[in-house]
């Protein structure tokens, strides 16, 4: 059992030195790029997070993964632009720490991993949601399906602090006429009468 314990400690302390190691290239390249005038936005990808729950501890995430993403945030702050979050899974156990974090918005809310309406209560305006159509549906599910339930994710979430999207990267199979439909409706329902 000692053993385990101590290749399992090896093994971890092994994994954040390259973690560190990549996230500190990644920054240099990021740092470099967010400060264009063609750029508008920073965009950070790094999934922490399955259906039922974080890929790590939060303390691992709080010790090591986090003070990175941090730099990520100020990087972007420096040069005033925002900053989207994209993790897929359930991140609610380390949700004040992104929003601490300095991200200003957390792509994709994925509607099997979080409930988004419970999502948007705990962000209270301090923290833009991205995302919650799932991706399945917008392969499988028709122009007029995809149209209501946009309605009816604006309806439920709610304005300001939510901009309709994929509850993921949107693939080469989903059908033109459905994507057009998802922003089509996300323009008609996205607008206060």
């Amino acid at each position: 059992m000692r053993h385990s314990v101590s290749s399992k400690l090896r093994s971890l302390s092994w994994y954040a030195h390259w973690w560190i190691k990549i996230a500190a290239l990644r920054l240099e390249g990021f740092s470099r790029v967010i400060g264009l005038d063609a750029v508008g936005i920073g965009w950070m990808a790094d999934d922490i997070a399955y259906t039922e729950g974080l890929m790590a501890s939060p303390k691992f995430l709080r010790e090591v993964v986090f003070p990175w993403y941090r730099r990520f945030a100020d990087a972007c702050r420096a040069v005033n632009k925002p900053l989207i979050y994209h993790t897929d899974g359930r991140v609610l156990d380390v949700f004040e720490d992104l929003i601490d974090l300095g991200i200003t918005a957390l792509h994709p809310i994925e509607p099997k991993a979080m409930d988004a309406v419970q999502v948007k209560k705990l962000a209270a305006g301090r923290i833009c949601l991205v995302g919650n159509i799932e991706v399945d549906r917008l392969a499988r599910g028709t122009p007029a399906e995809i149209r209501n339930l946009v309605k009816s994710r604006i309806e439920a979430i709610g304005f300001g602090g939510y901009c309709v999207g994929a509850s993921n990267s949107v693939p080469h199979y989903v059908p033109l006429e459905n994507y057009k439909a998802l922003i089509e409706a996300s323009r008609l329902y996205g607008r206060k009468a």
